[in-house]
């Protein structure tokens, strides 16, 4: 039961990286588009109509697709002064009751609405009317929600590992906290 437990986990943390890389793919896309625009614009004097948007759908992309692999690493912001006081297996009891009772659930609602909003955009063939270009909104609606389920599925999974660790369960070693 552990074993496929901890299969199950390290497949999580696979589709995290995954989502990472193309996040790291679509960064690289945004740069040269905003790139382009900066030579286009000042040295051909020919701004495009489309670099902004590409840019903010990209941005935003970018920034949920990339929020699981960070969740994983244990590396969003938080204030560690008086955290690192605290004993470990309280870091974990906290972590876990946080994570599994009160970030999934948020979480699991505003997936939901992302899900539901790209899905409408996308069968209905939804333009971006803020924008003189008007580009299908789907596929930046698209990221934020697989940004926000892979994050929902991580959090759901580093609750768990929490639990595991906070029973002292073997295999449960690969702990970020405990490298600090």
């Amino acid at each position: 039961m552990l074993h496929r437990l901890h299969t199950v986990l390290r497949g999580v943390d696979r589709l995290s990286d995954a989502m990472a890389a193309l996040a790291v793919v679509l960064l690289g896309v945004m740069i040269g588009a905003t790139l382009y625009e900066v030579v286009a614009r000042h040295f051909f004097n020919a701004p495009t109509i489309w670099s902004n948007d590409v840019s903010y759908m990209l941005n935003g992309s970018v920034f949920m697709l990339a929020a699981a692999y960070t969740l994983r690493r244990d590396a969003h912001v938080r204030i560690d002064v008086l955290w690192q006081m605290l004993p470990r297996a309280l870091r974990h009891g906290v972590q876990a009751l946080f994570l599994l009772a009160v970030f999934t659930p948020v979480l699991g609602f505003g997936t939901y609405y992302a899900v539901t909003k790209a899905w409408r955009a996308w069968s209905r063939g939804s333009l971006e009317t803020a924008s003189a270009w008007e580009p299908l909104i789907w596929p930046f609606l698209t990221g934020l929600a697989v940004g926000m389920l892979g994050l929902l599925v991580q959090a759901v999974a580093e609750g768990i590992r929490h639990l595991l660790r906070l029973a002292g369960v073997p295999g449960s070693d690969d702990d970020p906290a405990a490298a600090s």
